[in-house]
């Protein structure tokens, strides 16, 4: 039986970015990326009504420890130079070691690496840290720069798996899978 999970706080970096655990006090500098309707086109979310209801999600998930022995973890990005807010990273990891990994990248700053980066940062403190014996993802499969990104970090798929209804549609997902290196 392993330890209980203990929380490993703290930053973490990567060439161009920065990592900082979630506080409700990034709501005011995240709030214009998270209000973009763009950003939710593939996930079953709406839109933060203004500051103080994003600063209440915030408050509700950074929080680490999580109800049945589970941790969440949340960091904003954050570019190094320019200190703009570039997006979230979240990880949940549950007492098995199996975690679940979620991104999003503001609008503006999609398709220059972002999340690749902050993902690889992560993906490593969870091995490392957290001895993550799995990582999961799940992708609308029509959302292919997600898929192109879980793959290119060496996810495999899984399965495909009917979700929800996503606005009026069937949302299927993609379920991949990174296991922890030998």
């Amino acid at each position: 039986m392993r330890a209980p999970l203990l929380y490993v706080g703290g930053t973490l970096s990567s060439r161009r970015l920065s990592l900082e655990p979630l506080t409700p006090g990034h709501a005011d500098a995240m709030y214009e990326g998270f209000a973009d309707p763009a950003l939710y086109l593939w996930v079953n979310a709406e839109p933060p009504k203004d500051e103080d209801d994003l600063r209440g999600r915030f408050a509700r998930i950074a929080e680490p420890y999580a109800p049945g022995g589970a941790l969440w973890l949340n960091w904003a990005i954050r570019f190094n130079e320019a200190g703009a807010y570039a997006g979230l990273i979240e990880a949940t990891v549950r007492p098995d070691r199996i975690v679940f990994l979620a991104y999003y990248v503001f609008t503006k700053f999609m398709r220059r690496g972002i999340a690749r980066e902050a993902c690889t940062a992560v993906i490593d403190h969870l091995f490392r840290a957290y001895d993550a014996a799995e990582i999961r993802a799940d992708s609308d499969f029509r959302n292919v720069p997600s898929r192109c990104l879980v793959e290119a970090l060496g996810f495999t798929r899984r399965t495909r798996h009917i979700v929800t209804m996503l606005r009026g549609a069937p949302s299927y997902d993609y379920r991949y899978r990174l296991k922890r290196p030998a």
